[in-house]
């Protein structure tokens, strides 16, 4: 084989390799780009919902902040109401 040729083959090689590793740390690149796109939806839309429920808390329903000191476990609270009884089950 003539050495030119060796030569010439050689650094073909060798630019194939620089180019699949350039073109690999693009790929690497767009998929992680991808990767934090994706996270930073996921994460806003949980911030969204989030804000949304604590606004529901409130009362009346309606959206907005939540109180100042307000815990996000509603289960302590205690509803107070009257009744009257409408009918019982002995008086058919």
């Amino acid at each position: 084989m003539n050495p030119l040729s060796r030569i010439l083959a050689g650094l073909l090689g060798v630019l194939a390799l620089v180019g699949a590793f350039f073109f690999g740390l693009v790929v690497l690149a767009v998929a992680i780009g991808l990767g934090a796109l994706a996270w930073l939806f996921v994460a806003l839309r949980m911030w969204w919902l989030r804000r949304r429920w604590q606004g529901q808390s409130e009362p009346g329903g309606a959206p907005g902040p939540a109180r100042p000191g307000a815990s996000a476990q509603r289960e302590t609270d205690v509803i107070d109401a009257d009744y009257e009884v409408v009918s019982r089950q002995d008086d058919h």
